[in-house]
């Protein structure tokens, strides 16, 4: 007798006798929410959602998934498109009521339960003077770190994987040890840039940087007839901007906000989105600069706080998305060319192509010194279907991939695992690039019958 086609109904009693109320299955009421993600166009049930409110909890979860062999999925903040937080037939450990959150002022840390968010953290830290290495936004902490974490201040500060100074892990073998520089020092290089592969991550400890939470933006936006010449601009000056701001330009379609001209809305454009931590004269003098160029629709710098920082991609939960990603080293006239050439008209007017601008600490940090290991690429290049109607389902996923395929050979090869959907070898090869071997092998040892694999999957080192 089974619960649904691979789950003994044994294994069901067990988690049920185990967690009682929080053993969530497919006919209660709090079912639909717990399997719930930021992606919509994913759609996976699996036979029962463990609600996990400690440490001792997944360990628990886990052993019994392990004495019936059963797959599972671990969901934090469930926000990476792929949807590897829901698990097909299988069991889910929500991690999601593990949101404590710690800061010390005097260390400049702040230590994060694994299902908390970044807006959690953001909230703590900015209290005491103190911004953590993630984004402005309800993003979960661990899928973010696990796999790089491109953040706001990462030409500021690198990546929060470059930031993490230790996490509890829950190996494989139901273990719970400390991964950081002194400590099982080849598993805490794994988990940094690594995705899931290797262990379970139910807390992080984080540095933060001391700033103020008084930020600049520089938000333009130009008509499509001039986007060659503002690429070519964004190239050229991206780079040299103080490592306090993350820059972005995006070729889209302009929404319909209402501070702009209806004239405007659902024409092809060109933004530039630039981001900046702090509020000094100098800062100030480089984001106006970097928005006086050209005859554009709108060019605004303004003052805003940390937690307000406006993404103008940013799309609420429950729309459907896929996404694909890659490397470049430069936005040469051949890329430009074809970028623009392609990607109109767009399936659905929320659906861009976003450029971000790298460089600074990032790049600061050599490339075996975490799994994460692009740390020469000046560009990113996100590619990003949203849509609301399942019936676009296939017009823009064939967008995006026809986008990427099309795109990514003027890449340097490499892509990144938080934002790739499609995720067979090759492309989580291009995600891990020369670190994928080493990867590989620290995930034989700590996990040598491969029970973390509902992730962007490394295949053990033996297998190979």
């Amino acid at each position: 007798m089974s619960t649904r086609d691979n789950v003994p109904a044994d294994l069901v009693s067990e988690l049920q006798t185990q967690f009682g109320d929080r053993c969530l299955l497919p006919s209660e009421a709090r079912y639909s929410e717990a399997i719930a993600i930021w992606n919509g166009a994913i759609e996976r049930y699996p036979a029962a959602v463990v609600q996990c409110e400690n440490t001792a909890d997944v360990v628990a979860a886990l052993a019994a998934v392990t004495e019936y062999d059963i797959p599972f999925s671990v969901k934090a903040g469930g926000h990476m498109t792929t949807g590897h937080a829901i698990v097909e037939d299988g069991v889910v450990f929500d991690l999601t009521p593990i949101q404590d959150v710690d800061v010390d002022p005097d260390s400049k840390t702040v230590t994060v339960g694994g299902g908390a968010t970044w807006d959690l953290v953001n909230a703590a830290a900015l209290d005491h003077g103190l911004i953590p290495p993630g984004i402005p936004d309800a993003v979960g902490v661990a899928g973010f770190t696990l796999g790089g974490g491109m953040g706001v201040t990462g030409r500021m500060n690198g990546l929060a994987c470059d930031n993490l100074r230790s996490a509890e892990v829950i190996t494989a073998a139901g273990d719970v040890v400390t991964a950081s520089e002194n400590e099982n020092e080849e598993l805490f290089w794994a988990i940094r840039g690594g995705s899931g592969n290797v262990g379970i991550v139910t807390a992080f400890e984080f540095d933060c940087v001391e700033a103020s939470r008084e930020c600049l933006v520089a938000n333009v936006l130009y008509p499509f007839d001039g986007a060659t010449e503002y690429l070519n601009y964004f190239n050229k000056v991206a780079p040299d901007l103080p490592d306090e701001t993350f820059p972005t330009a995006a070729v889209m379609t302009v929404p319909p906000i209402p501070d702009l001209p209806e004239s405007l809305h659902g024409q092809p454009a060109v933004a530039g989105y630039v981001m900046g931590v702090g509020s000094g004269d100098d800062l100030k003098e480089a984001l106006e600069s970097f928005a006086d160029f050209g005859d554009p629709h709108v060019a605004a710098v303004y003052p805003t706080d940390y937690t307000e920082l406006y993404d103008p991609f940013e799309i609420p939960s429950g729309h459907r998305h896929h996404w694909e990603s890659f490397y470049i080293d430069e936005l040469h006239e051949a890329f430009i060319e074809t970028l623009l050439a392609e990607t109109f008209p767009t399936p659905t007017p929320q659906s861009n192509v976003a450029i971000y601008g790298l460089g600074g600490a990032i790049n600061d940090v050599s490339r075996d010194a975490t799994a994460y290991p692009h740390r020469d690429a000046q560009f990113a290049v996100h590619i990003q279907g949203h849509w609301l109607d399942e019936a676009d389902d296939e017009s823009c996923i064939s967008w995006t991939r026809h986008l990427h395929e099309t795109l990514r050979e003027f890449g340097t090869g490499g892509e990144y695992v938080n934002n790739q959907t499609d995720t067979d070898e090759a492309r989580v090869r291009a995600a891990f690039g020369e670190n994928y071997d080493r990867l590989a092998e620290v995930k034989s040892k700590w996990d040598p019958e491969d029970r973390f694999r509902s992730t962007q999957h490394v295949e053990l080192e033996f297998d190979r």
